[in-house]
């Protein structure tokens, strides 16, 4: 695989969802009581997921969360999954999309589109006489650092080749004596459609997992549903996290169809908070989805161009529900988020602040400048140069007054560590509003004369800044 398919903005929330509606579909199309002792399912190894029988791949899968039908977007894909299921002869591969993928213009299917896009590299390589190296099959097999992305693919697929044995392989796929195009196509869901938005995924695992416990005469209560549904994204959650942690080590973790079915015959109890941070984490990535399908919001970066939101997702969404709870707390300086009423604590949640700074912030400050605190689950930014100074994130909105949102950061009991280390507050706000946090307290004498106006790290800091997006923006893209 030439690129790794760790989940960007949306990868991690739909990849890992496709291939649990996937299994499921697997598990619902035999009876109950079938021997699934030999199948498993593994992600992010040949390819975004696939089905082991006794550890050997019976079918591949790519999944793309494009908000685009146009063939570009998915044509290197295509040509990834291909060339894997040339080197595994009986494998069957599936792509899954979000939206429907066209077929190239004047071409009529997917299967045709894919031999065109072979026919290209095969002309080009065949017309560039004298070799000069600068054909996608020559520069394959390079020893340039650099390569295409097509190349890259080229040469992962097929390292150890020549340009006139790749030519070949290619050659071979394109003029069918090799079936892997034929074994090759779009997955077609149980409603005809050959995709499944960002929303729908979740409707069909509901099903998928409805079907069956019913199958098993288990009671399907709206309640006994939704906890099997959250347990089923913990569980996701917490393989995909540690397959990223263990993708340079031999041994692979793979998720036994057998651990599946034990989830669904299994009663799940309410898990409290643990179960508010999962389906926390699945809104925190729906708000990410939402904001990257709006096109008034968002625009796919030129190739090569380093994404902010896309680098800030991965981070923040490459954390446990409970981490990322955390993280969370800390952006929302003015709402107190410590309560022991999970119930509180839920209805207290600003999705709306997610939705519309937090994430413009992450997009359009530059992740380079981007420092974080595990032990104090803090992400912020850092200037580049001195004097440095640190500016926090979070989901202010303008809706208020900057006095009311002065008085609920200086009121709110979560405060005390962003009062000692943080100066600048990013919020949605026109115009920058400073304060002293310890202005409602009044213990503070005045500052003498000739006292160092530099505020030690022991202390609160003497002012705090509510800072625009745009001010921030400036202050740390330089």
């Amino acid at each position: 695989m030439a690129f790794d398919a760790s989940p960007s903005w949306s990868g991690f929330n739909y990849q890992g969802k496709v291939a649990l509606y996937y299994a499921l579909s697997l598990i619902n199309a035999d009876p109950v009581g079938t021997d699934f002792s030999d199948r498993a399912l593994m992600l992010e190894d040949n390819e975004d997921f696939e089905i082991l029988c006794n550890g050997n791949s019976v079918s591949i899968h790519q999944v793309k969360a494009y908000n685009s039908s146009a063939y570009s977007k998915y044509s290197d894909a295509l040509l990834e999954i291909t060339l894997e299921l040339h080197k595994q002869p009986g494998v069957i591969g599936k792509i899954h999309t979000w939206k429907q993928i066209n077929s190239k213009p004047n071409l009529q299917d997917l299967e045709n589109s894919i031999k065109d896009d072979l026919k290209v590299l095969l002309d080009e390589y065949r017309d560039t006489n004298p070799k000069d190296g600068s054909s996608i099959i020559e520069k394959a097999v390079s020893t340039d650092s650099y390569r295409p992305k097509q190349a890259a693919i080229l040469k992962a697929a097929l390292p150890e080749l020549t340009a006139a044995e790749l030519f070949d392989v290619l050659n071979f796929i394109h003029g069918g004596q090799s079936d892997a195009i034929n074994r090759l196509d779009s997955y077609l869901y149980e409603d005809n459609n050959r995709f499944c938005d960002l929303e729908e995924v979740n409707v069909k695992i509901k099903s998928g997992i409805s079907i069956a416990l019913e199958a098993r005469n288990i009671t399907c209560t709206s309640e006994q549903l939704e906890k099997t549904f959250h347990y089923f994204l913990g569980m996701m959650d917490r393989y995909i996290i540690q397959r990223h942690k263990t993708k340079q080590q031999e041994e692979k973790i793979s998720i036994a169809f057998n651990e599946i079915i034990e989830v669904l015959e299994n009663d799940h109890e309410d898990i409290g908070f643990e179960y508010l941070a999962y389906e926390f984490k699945n809104q925190f990535a729906h708000q990410i989805d939402e904001y990257i399908s709006d096109p008034d919001d968002y625009t796919d970066p030129e190739e090569n161009v380093i994404c902010n939101l896309k680098e800030a997702s991965n981070f923040l969404l490459n954390l446990s529900p409970m981490e990322l709870w955390a993280y969370y707390r800390s952006f929302c300086p003015h709402i107190n988020l410590a309560h022991d009423n999970n119930t509180t604590n839920a209805f207290a949640t600003d999705f709306i602040g997610i939705r519309y700074v937090l994430i413009r912030i992450l997009h359009e400050i530059n992740f380079d400048r981007a420092s974080h605190n595990a032990s104090k689950y803090n992400f912020s930014y850092r200037t580049a140069t001195p004097p440095h100074k640190s500016f926090l994130p979070t989901t202010i909105t303008a809706t208020a007054r900057v006095t009311q949102i002065e008085r609920q950061i200086t009121s709110n009991p979560n405060m005390c560590e962003t009062l000692f280390e943080i100066e600048n507050l990013i919020y949605n706000g026109l115009e920058a509003h400073t304060f002293c946090p310890t202005s409602m307290a009044h213990t503070e004498a005045p500052q003498a004369e000739d006292e160092d106006p530099r505020t030690k790290r022991d202390d609160i800091l003497k002012h705090i800044t509510l800072v625009p997006i745009s001010i921030a923006k400036e202050a740390l893209n330089q």
